[in-house]
């Protein structure tokens, strides 16, 4: 076990991301059209592994730039998806505002989103020639909902799940009530001590049976992904456990 840690360890901590990213569009399964940044590793990398990754309430794909850089150094393929109505995924089919909608904090919109985390899940793996077992999800905030909703309604099948600050209904998103279906998806739930109240350690309860594992952490004012910059080390926290994660389900 400690060739194994070790030997993660030190490849994710490798190489250069090849570029900062991609603009890659997409469509949902409702028509929504999609916009997010694909990075690649370097060609030299062995872990052939994608990581999507769902920002939180009125951010876009840009804020998961800190750990994107360590996640493209570990060999993993990212995509920074702009959910609906948000950054270049604003606009629906139609032409329609969906910024408005998210300013009214619409929970019709928020409890769709499900479509486009498996949207983008499977446009990465097309990308990359693989299925979708050999993916990832890593949500913040709002998109810890999404994340959530997609793997337990079976519209996305990932191999792991990680949460940063998760909540029990956040945005008319009734997540506990989602999670009654998780399929043993392996799932890492980070959180402040200050906000674990707002649903982590109750989806940990909940779940912990099915492999839940949950890190809180002392700082404050760290919702979602504000922990980058002030949890020394979260993003590489995240990056070795998906690193032993993924490598362990592929076995």
């Amino acid at each position: 076990m400690k060739n194994s840690v070790f030997f993660c360890l030190v490849f994710c901590l490798m190489g250069q991301p090849l570029f900062a990213g991609e603009r890659i569009s997409m469509q949902a399964a409702d028509g929504h059209p999609l916009v997010g940044a694909l990075s690649r590793p370097l060609p030299t990398k062995d872990i052939q592994a994608g990581v999507v990754l769902l920002p939180m309430y009125k951010h876009t794909g840009k804020s998961w730039q800190p750990l994107v850089q360590v996640l493209n150094q570990a060999g993993f393929t990212t995509l920074a998806l702009d959910l609906r109505g948000h950054g270049e995924s604003r606009y629906d089919a139609d032409g329609g505002d969906d910024g408005q909608r998210v300013t009214s904090r619409d929970p019709a919109l928020f409890n769709a989103m499900y479509l486009d985390a498996a949207a983008a899940v499977s446009r990465l793996a097309r990308e990359m020639n693989l299925n979708e077992q050999r993916m990832a999800l890593v949500g913040a905030s709002v998109g810890c909902s999404v994340a959530l909703q997609a793997v337990a309604m079976g519209a996305a099948r990932v191999d792991a799940v990680v949460v940063m600050t998760p909540g029990s209904n956040y945005l008319g998103v009734p997540t506990m009530k989602h999670i009654k279906s998780w399929p043993g998806t392996p799932l890492l739930i980070l959180s402040s001590e200050e906000e674990k109240d707002r649903g982590a350690e109750e989806i940990y309860a909940a779940l912990r049976e099915k492999g839940a594992e949950l890190h809180l952490f002392s700082e404050m004012s760290i919702h979602g992904t504000d922990m980058f910059g002030k949890v020394s080390g979260v993003e590489e926290l995240i990056s070795n456990w998906l690193c032993q994660t993924i490598k362990k389900n592929k076995k």
